[in-house]
């Protein structure tokens, strides 16, 4: 019972502490992303854009699930607040890329800020508590992909 207990504790205190550090990382995004004054739907367009590379218009609405023509209006407000610049494929005349521009690039790269903040804290660790991270760490990325895989198996994947 008191091994339970125990354990129950440090659960607490490992949970605590992974979302102290997610809130960590998560306020130095959300400031970037205060001051970048996007709407949320220009915000998901933005991140399909820089996740995707240069898609074309097609794809960003086939990635937000919305229909062509409100994406290429979303598309078209971030080209306005100078984040997304539209060029012609280079192969195909008819399909229209979205790409970062250079006002994005630097967005992106602030909002990268918070987990680039993370590995710089790993990175000033002790190597013996690094290593103990990493074994805790390896523990909960198997149990992690143990679930999805019990999970695909339940619903048939």
């Amino acid at each position: 019972m008191a091994n339970t207990v125990q354990q129950g504790n440090r659960v607490d205190l490992v949970w605590g502490r992974m979302r102290a550090l997610a809130r960590e990382i998560a306020s130095r995004q959300q400031d970037v992303l205060m001051h970048a004054d996007l709407t949320m739907s220009q915000m998901k367009a933005f991140f399909a854009i820089a996740k995707d590379g240069d898609p074309s218009i097609g794809l960003v609405a086939k990635e937000l699930n919305i229909g062509l023509p409100s994406a290429s209006q979303v598309v078209e407000r971030l080209v306005k607040a100078g984040l997304v610049e539209r060029r012609p494929h280079p192969h195909d005349r008819r399909v229209t890329q979205c790409v970062l521009s250079e006002r994005g690039q630097n967005l992106r790269r602030e909002l990268d800020a918070g987990p680039r903040a993370l590995r710089e804290w790993l990175e000033r660790m002790d190597a013996r508590d690094l290593a103990e991270l990493e074994r805790g760490l390896s523990a909960l990325a198997e149990m992690a992909a143990q679930s999805r895989k019990e999970r695909e198996e339940q619903h048939g994947h």
